[in-house]
């Protein structure tokens, strides 16, 4: 008979990290993820470290630069000062027990590629600070996703918070089979001074970004249309290659990936003209 894991709740990050620097300890932060391989027994951690009392919740804004805490939930995201997150946030599958529940930082750890919430952090040019018993050491969203499921995080770190610097012309569009599943294609446009960038989740491994030129005859035009199409094609060559899980094979992700780009760049450019 195997041996339930230990619980541990720790009342400060010191605490977290205290937690973690020995053995196989699993971080549970909402447990919309984790809860569920429980249950199932896929996975069994000797331990398990809550965080739901270690202070890593909220958001706050200071000198044009938000950093909003792990355990900030997307509820509390959908109020956020950061655009861009609050309409990623107020669109998650599963309706309000999902809002209310899973975090930020506990996607962003989880990795999964069709999370909304990865390629949105690249796209916002986010640095995630990880702390571990000896000190924190900060990443740029870009380098923080290895692969699906993967990421830079060491098994005794704690994603801690994620700083996000200002940005309000912003497109955010996502493609679903139905509206309970995950996303097959998501696409966050970010408007720069004289290009566009566009990160699109669920299309490969990582988060696949790609610099676009500005659209000097509309987003309708069939010449900038084959830009976009070349350039999402190889951003998710370089990203990986196409992504595919029993939701959606990679070359049907890959075909409407371009299709998706385009629409959030459309959202983002009438958003700035408004």
């Amino acid at each position: 008979m195997s041996t339930a894991p230990t619980f541990i709740r720790p009342a400060d990050l010191d605490g977290v990290t205290a937690a973690l620097s020995d053995g196989d300890a699993l971080i549970v932060g909402g447990g919309t993820m984790v809860v569920p391989e429980l249950t199932h027994g896929r996975i069994r951690p000797s331990a398990l470290v809550d965080l739901g009392r270690a202070g890593l919740a909220g958001v706050t804004t200071a000198a044009g630069t938000t950093v909003v805490g792990a355990m900030t939930t997307y509820t509390e995201l959908e109020h956020s000062a950061v655009p861009l997150l609050a309409t990623m946030a107020h669109g998650i599958t599963g309706g309000p027990q999902i809002r209310h529940r899973g975090t930020v930082g506990g996607s962003a750890s989880y990795a999964n590629p069709s999370s909304d919430v990865p390629a949105c952090l690249v796209a916002l040019d986010a640095r995630l600070l990880l702390a571990w018993a000896g000190g924190v050491r900060e990443v740029a969203a870009a380098d923080f996703f290895l692969g699906a499921f993967r990421t830079v995080r060491e098994p005794d770190e704690v994603l801690a918070a994620i700083t996000v610097p200002d940005v309000t012309t912003f497109g955010y569009v996502k493609f679903k089979l139905v509206e309970g599943s995950w996303p097959i294609v998501t696409a966050a446009t970010v408007v720069r001074a004289d290009s566009l960038r566009v990160v699109l989740g669920g299309a490969a491994p990582v988060p696949a970004a790609v610099t676009l030129d500005l659209p000097s005859a509309g987003t309708a035009d069939p010449a900038w249309r084959d830009h976009v199409r070349t350039a999402v094609t190889e951003g998710i060559e370089i990203a990986g290659g196409p992504w595919d899980d029993v939701l959606a094979p990679g070359e049907y992700r890959a075909r409407i990936a371009p299709v998706i780009a385009a629409r959030s760049v459309a959202r983002a450019l009438d958003e700035e003209s408004r």
